[in-house]
């Protein structure tokens, strides 16, 4: 095994590992966990979160 079959071989598995990665972020699936964890920042303090959470319904239903 030579240096450049290891380097490529490193490259593919990075490759691999980011579509993975870009697969699972960007699923349908994780939407409402990814939703939640917007949240965050905002967890300490109740009216903010009611605020964004009014503000997505009335994006959705725009959506509709």
């Amino acid at each position: 095994m030579d240096m450049g079959l290891i380097r490529g071989l490193g490259t593919v598995v990075v490759m691999v590992a980011f579509i993975g990665l870009a697969l699972w972020v960007f699923s349908g699936r994780r939407k409402k966990e990814f939703d939640e964890a917007t949240l965050l920042p905002f967890a300490d303090d109740p009216d903010a979160i009611e605020h964004l959470k009014a503000q997505a319904e009335a994006a959705r239903s725009k959506k509709q």
